[in-house]
């Protein structure tokens, strides 16, 4: 309880910080510029992206071998959406989405490998993102010293999915035998599935690549109707790196966080920082609407045995 109330102490500080070297006029000027129209359609397609996330997971736990199928995975993934607004955390969400597959029937150790590979799928995705975007952000960021953060974060991140991979060859299972490592061999033999087979990795990356995509236009969308003066491509190379910092688990669902990051990124691109700040909000406000869609899937579900029988369940041993 200390922690969660820590969290929302430090959302609200760093928004009533960001807040108080803001040009108070200018932000209310953005928020009256905003119009229903606008925010209605952005929540309608981060909603239906979340039906693209589901079939991501489908292809992921079907290359592990579960057979997860998509309605069934669409109401998870809209609980797991409801779970990130609502705790401290995106892990919040994740956590609901294996105590939803478990409640079906799948080990605990499956059903976090499911969950931890499809998020690494859609890490892989924003690195490939950030990586073919890094010259255009080299180029805006210019001499400052956050210039050379960006490309050892990429080297970081990819040298983690190696060391992922890693973990399954013979050499390293020698010296992970002991059964206490046993979950960190099998998540290796999970990432192998999923990273090592072409009809698995291909499509589940493009679709990660696209509901990236679609999200910054989103953002885009938002930002131009209350006079957002950036390209999409600026958006596409510069919000994902966002996204990424607000998922760290410092704050109330990215509350804060995501706004001081915003105000840095689109800073790099002469934004000024009520414009930046008043986007980040308004997107912030659409996914807490979208993750209420998700909490009346749950209360219509919570109570109830989530899936039918044989519609979810591991397929081998893996």
């Amino acid at each position: 309880m200390l922690k969660i109330i820590l969290k929302i102490a430090i959302s609200v500080a760093l928004i009533g910080w960001l807040s108080y070297g803001i040009d108070g006029t200018a932000l209310a000027a953005g928020l009256s510029r905003a119009s229903l129209k606008s925010l209605v359609t952005a929540f309608v397609v981060l909603f239906a992206l979340s039906a693209i996330q589901a079939y991501r997971w489908v292809l992921v736990a079907h290359a592990m071998g579960v057979a997860l199928r998509f309605p069934v995975a669409w109401s998870i993934v809209l609980i797991g959406l409801f779970f990130n607004q609502t705790l401290p955390s995106s892990i919040g969400g994740d956590a609901a989405r294996v105590w939803r597959l478990r409640r079906a029937g799948v080990q605990v150790g499956l059903s976090i490998r499911t969950v931890v590979l499809d998020r690494l799928v859609a890490l892989l995705a924003l690195l490939v993102i950030v990586a073919a975007g890094l010259p255009a952000l080299l180029d805006w960021i210019g001499d400052q010293p956050l210039r050379w953060a960006v490309p050892a974060l990429l080297v970081l991140g990819f040298c983690g999915f190696f060391c992922l991979l890693m973990i399954d060859t013979p050499a390293v299972r020698r010296w992970l035998g002991r059964s206490s490592m046993k979950q960190v061999q099998l998540l290796g033999r999970g990432a192998h599935s999923v990273f090592l087979r072409p009809f698995c990795l291909l499509p589940a990356l493009s679709l990660s690549v696209f509901i990236h995509a679609v999200v910054c236009a989103s953002v885009l969308l938002i930002g131009i109707d209350i006079g957002l003066q950036a390209s999409f491509w600026q958006i596409l190379v510069l919000f994902p790196p966002v996204l990424l910092l607000s998922m760290v688990p410092f704050s109330v669902a990215g509350w804060g966080v995501r706004e001081g990051a915003m105000i840095t990124a689109l800073g790099l691109i002469g934004v000024p920082a009520a414009t930046a700040f008043t986007v980040s909000i308004l997107y912030g406000v659409v996914m807490v609407v979208v993750g209420l869609a998700g909490g009346i899937v749950w209360l219509a579900t919570g109570k109830q045995q989530p899936v039918p029988d044989g519609s979810i369940g591991p397929l081998d041993s893996q």
